[in-house]
């Protein structure tokens, strides 16, 4: 029997799961020090992560910010930046709910991978501290689309994953603060 977390409604206050299942999902978090509705226009934005997640580009155009149904996808490798080329990582906008530091509310987005090389879900949470701070969470539940099973990739995945988002959040960290 395979455990699953329940997602949170569009309705519902937007969370981050509190425990991944083990083995699976990745959360990491930062502190940083801006009204949270600043920090989630950059998280909830996909046009700004190449500006802070290393060695991704977009390969969609996007005129707008996100909508719940957006379909967007990145472009990750080590040679990107140079040739374009890497790892396609396509995903929907499932959902949208921005912050209120007035009402402490938090603000959630959350994509689903759809392949080719990964799938699952990923997402960010802002959560409110005072009006110049906030912490932003950033969880993934990715594995590999094949060939090997879910229950083999995902730790492999979630190895790069950390990585990755403790250094991106570190970039995003530093860019909030200029």
């Amino acid at each position: 029997m395979s455990a699953t977390r329940p997602r949170p409604s569009d309705d519902a206050e937007p969370s981050v799961p509190r425990r991944p299942v083990p083995g699976r999902g990745v959360v990491v978090a930062r502190d940083v020090p801006v009204d949270a509705s600043v920090a989630f226009a950059w998280v909830a934005d996909l046009r700004t992560h190449p500006r802070f997640i290393p060695l991704t580009r977009m390969a969609t155009p996007a005129t707008r910010g996100p909508e719940v149904g957006d379909r967007v996808t990145m472009v990750s490798g080590p040679l990107v930046d140079r040739t374009g080329r890497g790892f396609r990582d396509r995903m929907v906008v499932e959902s949208l709910v921005r912050p209120s530091t007035t009402t402490g509310r938090r603000g959630s987005t959350r994509v689903r991978k759809e392949g080719p090389v990964l799938l699952g879900d990923a997402g960010f949470v802002v959560v409110p501290q005072s009006a110049d701070r906030c912490r932003v969470v950033w969880w993934e539940d990715a594995y590999l689309a094949g060939p090997l099973p879910r229950r083999v990739s995902a730790p492999l995945v979630g190895i790069a994953l950390r990585w990755m988002m403790r250094v991106s959040l570190r970039r995003l960290g530093l860019l909030l603060t200029r």
